[in-house]
């Protein structure tokens, strides 16, 4: 079985535009901070299309399925690719427990019969795609339900770009889901605090050792000993704009404010300062996070749907308009893929995310400005907020006429109202 365990700010990041569509103006008419920025030019795509992904040469034989929003895509994660590779020099065979599927790599190895568990909900698409009947949860949940009996092999992909928080309690749940005696080989980047995390989980497991590099991926085995489990980190919180937020490990801003959805609240809370806009409408909190927006509209008297494609982003908007004693559905997605396709919206709110893993992906952000134009009433609104160098503006003309509602501190507010 797998054992219960007690359930950041990711790092800023240099940015690279990977599998980004043509820019539609010069470079002479991009802002300073995109000139520069490596963009690779290739056709739009169709977000929600699964495909095989590019796996390197010493791993063609091989499979892996993903789509735009998983981790590596349109390639597998550099990490999870050296990890299959010393799996399958070690003829790794039977049940393996994966805490990191992704788009199900490790189930190609000649023997494995895996276990996927993630909590990407792009990932669960390509998981589903394959076949495989993955398990969505977060670091911390208790497999025992779904899996009574615990694989001797675990695996783990740390994701040190979510902070030490999240890498901390993905140690402690590899751990609670090893039994004494089983092997996790455990992978992740050097510059992305690999060592610090291996360190950690060598305290709890005893006996390990790094056996793979490449470049700046590591690989790590390790056998559990007997001996408790690492307590998983608390949560983080605060309080902003009326509302508790409550911040799980290694989701986006889980500990203040984050500067640009701030701005924008402030901005809309200056459109409208007796806060009557938005009662009794239909909000959608596209990409929620920790809940702060949408919980902020629910303050204001709207009915909330609060979506995200990352699992612990749910856990946390749940939590969140729970300690404000607010309602609202909060809801695991891929964009607005689970929704009603019926669903609609007077107001759709986002700061959509523009990082998947260690890459600048916009792929995601545009699904997100899509939604909208499938979401929207007529007459109703969208309020983006980005940072300022980002060329969401012709992206967004398809729903209207597009409208600077602020521009500060490297940031920028978009509004619409769709005709």
């Amino acid at each position: 079985m797998c054992e219960s365990v007690g359930v950041t700010r990711r790092p800023k990041q240099k940015i690279r535009f990977k599998n980004d569509r043509p820019p539609e103006r010069s470079a002479s008419d991009r802002p300073a901070a995109m000139t520069g920025s490596r963009a690779e030019a290739r056709p739009a795509v169709n977000y929600f299309e699964v495909r095989p992904a590019n796996l390197p040469p010493r791993l063609d034989s091989l499979k892996a399925l993903t789509k735009s929003g998983v981790r590596g895509y349109p390639d597998v994660d550099a990490a999870q690719a050296l990890l299959a590779g010393v799996m399958r020099k070690d003829r790794v065979r039977g049940d393996v427990l994966d805490l990191s599927a992704m788009g199900g790599l490790l189930g190609s190895l000649p023997g494995v019969t895996l276990r996927a568990v993630e909590g990407s909900a792009a990932a669960l698409s390509a998981l589903a795609a394959g076949g495989l009947d993955a398990h969505a949860a977060v670091p911390g949940e208790s497999l025992l339900e779904r899996w009574p009996d615990r694989a001797r092999t675990v695996a783990l992909v740390l994701a040190g770009d979510r902070g030490n928080a999240y890498a901390a309690a993905q140690v402690a749940w590899a751990h609670a889901c090893t039994p004494p005696g089983g092997t996790l080989y455990i992978a992740g980047d050097r510059d992305k605090g690999f060592d610090r995390y291996v360190r950690l989980a060598g305290n709890a497991f005893g006996a390990g050792e790094v056996v793979a590099r490449d470049g700046g991926m590591r690989v790590a085995k390790l056998i559990r000993r007997p001996g408790p489990t690492p307590a998983l980190p608390d949560p983080e919180g605060f309080e902003a704009f009326g509302v508790t937020v409550v911040g799980l490990p290694g989701v986006f801003s889980a500990a203040k404010p984050d500067k640009a959805t701030a701005l924008m609240l402030g901005a809309l809370e200056r459109l409208d300062p007796d806060g009557s806009a938005l009662n009794g409408k239909d909000v959608l909190d596209l990409g929620c996070g920790t809940g702060l927006i949408g919980a902020w509209a629910a303050r204001r008297g709207a009915t909330v749907t609060l979506v995200d494609g990352d699992l612990p982003s749910v856990r946390s908007a749940q939590a969140t308009l729970a300690a404000s004693g607010l309602t609202g559905a909060a809801v695991h997605s891929d964009v607005d893929a689970a929704l009603d396709p019926a669903a609609t919206f007077d107001v759709i709110l986002t700061n959509p995310p523009f990082h998947v893993g260690r890459g600048v992906v916009l792929d995601v952000a545009r699904e997100f400005i899509a939604a909208a134009t499938r979401r929207l009433r007529p007459g109703g609104t969208l309020h983006l907020v980005a940072n300022d160098f980002l060329p969401y503006e012709a992206d967004l003309r398809a729903l209207g006429e597009v409208r600077e509602t602020l521009r500060e501190a490297g940031f920028k507010v978009l509004t619409v109202t769709r005709a």
